[in-house]
């Protein structure tokens, strides 16, 4: 009867829905949409090149769909993120946010809307943003260690001396390497910061190695 015993276990096993299927589907055309709206940067700093009405043609498709069939988190992702590449901070801020309505533990976009409110100087969302990726990842073994680097870099902005050791450390727990902050601007700033220097420089000189100092001296 092992033929009977498989079709029961087959049975249990939950298949896809339509509705899933049209989903997914939809997603990877959006998302294949603004992939060739936008060209990547090929060096750190730079801003992703963006044709703007291929941008808006892939955000309306993503809000007709779900205008029609369902609301979805994956696809108001993208739209946050065609508006974060045209550099509509405003307009992605408010898209993460209803990404975020609709999935709650999205991490992609409490990590992105961590990041424009770092920039923005608006460090206390920033960092309940960023705590939210941290806690979220604390067992991923690839990203775990991008929470606390990222509410290092909050506390560091908030000259909280303490704090900042306390997530480095954590983020070194989970895999960062100093040599990931070589020569990064704001890294500079923060080791210039009289309130951080010492602090700074014990834990990359123990953690790390002294010539990661001069690359940010």
């Amino acid at each position: 009867m092992w033929w009977l015993a498989a079709g029961l276990a087959l049975a249990e096993i939950p298949l896809p829905s339509w509705k899933e299927e049209r989903v997914r589907a939809e997603w990877h055309a959006v998302d294949a949409a603004l992939t060739e709206a936008c060209q990547m940067p090929r060096f750190a700093g730079q801003a992703v090149a963006c044709t703007p009405d291929r941008v808006r043609a892939a955000q309306a498709r993503a809000q007709a769909f779900q205008a029609t069939v369902v609301p979805d988190a994956g696809l108001q992702y993208l739209i946050a993120l065609g508006h974060r590449w045209l550099g509509e901070d405003e307009d992605a801020i408010r898209a993460y946010e209803a990404t975020l309505a609709l999935d709650d533990a999205d991490v992609a976009a409490w990590y992105d809307l961590g990041e424009l409110r770092f920039a923005r100087g608006e460090l206390d969302a920033a960092r309940a943003a960023f705590t939210r990726v941290s806690d979220a990842l604390v067992d991923d073994p690839r990203r775990g260690m991008l929470g606390p680097w990222r509410l290092a870099e909050v506390a560091a902005a908030q000259h909280d001396t303490a704090e900042v050791e306390r997530q480095l450390k954590e983020a070194l727990r989970r895999g960062f390497s100093f040599r990931q902050i070589e020569g990064l601007p704001n890294w500079k700033a923060y080791l210039a910061d009289p309130a951080l220097t010492d602090t700074l420089e014990k834990l990359i000189t123990v953690y790390g190695d002294r010539a990661i100092l001069d690359t940010l001296r």
